[in-house]
């Protein structure tokens, strides 16, 4: 078997092709569009609905597509069951799926939600917002607190 080693050409070339790789896929999503809490320990208390002021944005064509919203946190020391939902726009709290915890008391636990946000649900051509929001429910809703390690939320448009 004849092996031929690369030419010096061939090398540059290799070392730009995987360059410019990894440039592409570390700008794959736009900072608008992820948003990382891990500092200090956010805690969310009070009845259902309130902002969470926590905001991602993502921008919409002409003729808006449906979006994919995702949310994973670490969460706990809630003694009343949580609810989570989205403020799409600035508009109301509203539940685009899955959307709420149980009463766990001190454990904390790692909860993730999805939510798919059609344009029918207020989406418009240019930039979407979509925050989160939510309380407590029950009977002891206005005295809900629930605390958060660390959470992501992520919006995708959907192809």
């Amino acid at each position: 078997m004849n092996k031929t080693p690369m030419t010096l050409w061939q090398s540059c070339l290799m070392v730009v092709l995987l360059v410019a790789g990894a440039v592409t896929s570390a700008f794959a999503v736009p900072p608008s569009q992820v948003l990382k809490v891990t500092t200090e320990l956010p805690a969310f208390s009070g009845p259902c609905c309130f902002s969470f002021d926590e905001t991602v944005a993502v921008t919409e064509p002409l003729t808006p597509v449906a979006v994919v919203v995702n949310w994973s946190a670490s969460a706990g020391a809630s003694f009343e069951d949580e609810f989570i939902g989205l403020m799409v726009n600035g508009g109301p709290c509203r539940f685009y799926g899955s959307g709420s915890f149980p009463a766990q008391g001190s454990v904390f636990a790692a909860y993730t939600f999805q939510w798919i946000v059609f344009p029918s649900d207020g989406l418009t051509a240019g930039t979407n917002t979509f925050t989160l929001c939510g309380g407590g429910g029950g009977i002891y809703a206005q005295d809900a607190r629930f605390n958060v390690l660390t959470n992501i939320l992520a919006a995708r448009i959907s192809n």
